[in-house]
C-alpha cells in the first residue's frame, strides 16, 4: 500500500517536534550549563555523562514494553499521544534557572536533566517503532524515512537558528537566564501540537508474524546474536558523536575562537573582527548562521542523495559521507579566524556530506527489524529502535562529554576574560580534530555491515509470503 503524503508528512512532523529539543540538547545543552547556568565545565561533562549512561538502559525497557502494547490505537502511537504534556513540560523545567547556588544547582540539573531524557525515551523509541509498522515496502520506508530526516532538519534549523538570536533579544528585557527559559517555552509548545499532529494523522499496519507471548529476554537474546543490528548500532553512535560533538563545540568556536572577548565598563562583549558581506556579526549571530545553514543543507543533501543511495546501497554512500565530511572537519584547523566566509563554506561542505546519513540510518533499521522477523521468526520493532535512540544518546553522551572535558583539559573557564591564545587555539583544534574519531569508528563499523539491498528485498518478500500462508 502507498502511503499518503499527509501520512509521511505528519510522522516527518513528530521528528521535528522531538528534535526542538534533541537539538536543543545536543548542540546548547553544554553552553547552557556553563554559560547561563553556571555550572563548571568539567561538573556538567560528568553530569551528562552519568545522566545519559543511566537512560540508555531504559531506552531498551520502554522498546520492549512497547512491543507488548496493544490498544485500539495500535501498539506506538499511544505512547507519543500520551507522552506528549509531560515529555514537554519537563523539557522546559530542564531549561528553567532557578536561583541556587552551589551543590542545589548541581542537583537540581542532575535531577531535571535526568527526566527529561527519561521522558525523551518514553516519547521517541515508539515514535522510531511506528515508521517500521507504517509500511511492509522497503521503498515506502525509504521515502517515510527521507521525510522524516528532512523534517528533523526542520526542527533543528528552527533551534539552530532561532535559540541564541532569540535569547540575544530577549536579554534585552530579561536576564540572559530568562530568556534561554522563554525561548525554551516557545519550542515546548510547538513540540505538543506536532506530536499531537503525528499521532491523529498515521496508522499502523504491518503486524507481527506470530503473536507468541515470548519474553524480553529471548527478544534481546536474538538481538544480541543479530550481526547487522550490532554493526549498525555502532555506526549510528559514531554518526551521532561525528555530529554532535561538531554541533555542540560550534557556540564555543565561535565565541572563544572566531570572536574577541574585551571589557566596555564592567560589562563583557565579545565581538568578531572580520565581516560576513560587509556587515558586522554577533558572535551568537555568527553560531546561528553555521548550525542553521546547517540544516539547510542537510535537507538539500537529503533530496541529493536518494537517488545515489538507490544506485550505489545505503551503507556505501554513509562510508563515503564519512570520509568528506571528515576532510572538511579538518579544514576548519587551518581556517583563520578572520576568514569568515571560507568558514562557512567548510560548514557548507561538511554538512551536505555528513547530514543526509540519517535518513540512511533510520532507513536501515527498518531492515534489520526484517531480517530479526526473517531469522527468529519474531517481530521485536520496538526493542530495535529503541537500540537507535539508545545510539542517539550514548552518541550525544561520548561527543557532550568529551568535548567538555577536552575543553577542561587545555584550561577552559567560561567568559574569562584573560583566556590564553593557547587555549582558544586549542579549542579551534578540538573542533577540527576530534569528529575523527568517530569517523573512523563508523566506517569500520560499516565495513562489517552485511545487509545488502538484494537481502533487504528478499527479506520482505519472505515476510509477505510468511503472512499469507497464515491467513490460508
Amino acid at each position: 500500500m502507498k502511503i499518503s503524503f499527509l501520512e509521511k508528512f505528519s510522522y516527518g512532523l513528530g521528528d521535528m517536534a522531538c528534535n526542538l529539543f534533541w537539538a536543543l540538547i545536543g548542540t546548547f545543552a553544554a553552553i547552557f550549563y556553563t554559560d547561563y547556568f553556571g555550572i563548571a565545565a568539567v561538573e556538567a561533562a560528568t553530569m551528562l555523562l552519568v545522566i545519559r549512561c543511566i537512560d540508555i538502559c531504559f531506552d531498551v525497557v520502554i522498546g520492549a514494553i512497547a512491543d507488548r502494547t496493544k490498544t485500539p490505537y495500535g501498539r506506538f502511537r499511544p505512547w507519543i499521544l500520551y507522552g506528549a504534556i509531560p515529555f514537554c513540560i519537563i523539557g522546559f523545567i530542564t531549561f528553567f534557572t532557578p536561583e541556587f547556588t552551589g551543590g542545589s544547582k548541581l542537583l537540581y540539573a542532575y535531577i531535571t536533566y535526568g527526566a527529561f531524557m527519561l521522558m525523551y525515551s518514553v516519547v521517541n523509541v515508539p515514535y522510531g517503532a511506528l515508521m517500521g509498522v507504517m509500511s511492509s515496502r522497503p521503498d515506502e520506508r525509504t521515502s517515510i524515512s527521507a521525510y522524516r530526516n528532512i523534517l528533523a532538519q526542520v526542527g533543528c534549523f528552527v533551534v539552530y537558528g532561532s535559540t541564541l538570536t532569540f535569547v540575544e533579544y530577549f536579554s534585552q528585557t530579561y536576564s540572559p537566564q530568562s530568556a534561554f527559559s522563554i525561548v525554551v517555552g516557545i519550542y515546548a509548545l510547538i513540540t505538543f501540537a506536532s506530536l499531537i499532529l503525528c499521532f491523529l494523522n498515521t496508522r499502523e499496519r504491518v503486524e507481527p508474524v506470530h503473536e507468541e507471548k515470548n519474553r524480553i529476554s529471548d527478544d534481546i537474546k536474538d538481538l544480541s546474536r543479530n550481526k547487522p543490528w550490532i554493526f549498525l548500532t555502532l555506526a549510528g553512535i559514531s554518526m551521532l558523536f561525528f555530529t554532535v560533538i561538531h554541533s555542540s563545540l560550534t557556540a564555543y568556536y565561535a565565541k572563544y575562537y572566531v570572536a574577541t572577548l574585551e571589557m566596555i565598563g564592567d560589562r563583557q562583549f565579545f565581538h568578531i573582527e572580520g565581516t560576513f558581506f560587509g556587515q558586522s556579526i554577533s558572535w551568537e549571530t555568527f553560531s546561528s548562521l553555521l548550525l542553521s545553514i546547517g540544516a539547510i543543507i542537510t535537507i538539500i543533501g537529503t533530496l541529493l542523495v536518494k537517488p545515489i543511495v538507490t544506485k550505489y546501497g545505503k551503507r556505501n554512500v554513509w562510508m563515503g559521507c564519512f570520509v568528506l565530511a571528515s576532510i572538511a572537519s579538518v579544514s576548519f584547523a587551518f581556517i583563520p579566524r578572520t576568514s569568515l566566509g571560507l568558514i562557512v563554506l567548510m560548514q557548507i561542505l561538511f554538512t551536505i556530506c555528513i547530514g543526509p546519513t540519517g535518513f540512511i540510518m533510520w532507513s536501515m533499521y527498518a531492515d534489520v527489524a526484517d531480517d530479526s522477523e526473517v531469522k527468529t521468526g519474531r517481530r521485536a520493532t520496538g526493542l530495535v529502535y529503541s537500540s537507535a535512540t539508545m545510539a542517539q544518546k550514548l552518541g550525544n553522551t561520548i561527543s557532550g562529554s568529551l568535548g567538555l572535558y577536552a575543553l577542561g583539559a587545555i584550561g577552559f573557564v567560561a567568559n574569562d576574560i584573560n583566556m590564553s591564545q593557547h587555549t582558544k587555539n586549542g579549542i579551534a583544534q578540538i573542533f577540527a580534530w576530534l569528529p575523527l574519531i568517530a569517523s573512523a569508528c563508523g566506517i569500520a563499523a560499516l565495513i562489517f555491515y552485511q545487509l545488502d539491498s538484494k537481502t533487504v528485498e528478499e527479506n520482505a518478500r519472505k515476510l509477505n509470503e510468511m503472512k499469507s500462508l497464515i491467513r490460508k
